[in-house]
C-alpha cells in the first residue's frame, strides 16, 4: 500500500479524526458551506471541547513553544544619551514622546537616577524598531 494511502487509513482509524468528519459533514450539510469551511469549523469545534475539558491540545494541533527573553536591557547615563543622539532628539522631545519629564531624561542622562524597567523596554524598542519614531516623529530617522 502507498504511503499516503497508509497515512489516509490511518486517520480514519483515529476516533478524532472520524468524529470532525462526522462534523463537518453535518455542518457542510445544515450550513450550505464548502467542504473546506466546513472542517475547519469541526476542526475548531474539536479543539475547544478537547481544551475546555482540559486535554493536551498536543496531537490535536501544533503546539509551539518559544522562549522569549522580556527583561530590558540596562541603560546608563552614556546608553540613554546615544540612543537619544542616534534618534536626533532633545531631551525635551525624548521625555515628550516616552510620557515623562525633560528633567527626568536629564537625570537619567546625568545618572542621577536610574532608568526604571518600563522605560528601559521602550528604549529597546526604540532601538530596536525605529520605525517606531520615525513613524510618531515623522523623523525618518533610522537608528542603527
Amino acid at each position: 500500500m502507498a504511503p499516503m494511502a497508509l497515512a489516509q487509513e490511518r486517520d480514519l482509524a483515529d476516533p478524532r479524526t472520524l468524529r470532525i468528519r462526522n462534523r463537518a459533514k453535518k455542518v457542510r450539510d445544515e450550513e450550505s458551506v464548502s467542504p473546506l469551511i466546513a472542517e475547519a469549523c469541526a476542526g475548531i469545534d474539536e479543539l475547544l471541547q478537547a481544551a475546555e475539558a482540559g486535554e493536551s491540545l498536543e496531537g490535536l494541533c501544533t503546539v509551539r513553544t518559544r522562549k522569549l527573553e522580556l527583561k530590558p536591557r540596562e541603560y546608563g547615563p552614556k546608553e540613554v544619551r546615544a540612543v537619544r543622539m542616534k534618534l536626533k532628539a532633545s531631551q525635551a522631545l525624548l521625555a515628550r514622546f516616552m510620557g515623562v519629564n525633560t528633567k527626568t531624561v536629564s537625570s537619567w542622562e546625568q545618572g542621577r537616577r536610574k532608568v526604571p524597567p518600563m522605560a528601559r523596554r521602550y528604549l529597546d524598542d526604540l532601538v530596536d524598531i525605529p520605525v517606531f519614531w520615525a513613524t510618531r516623529t515623522g523623523s525618518g530617522v533610522k537608528v542603527k
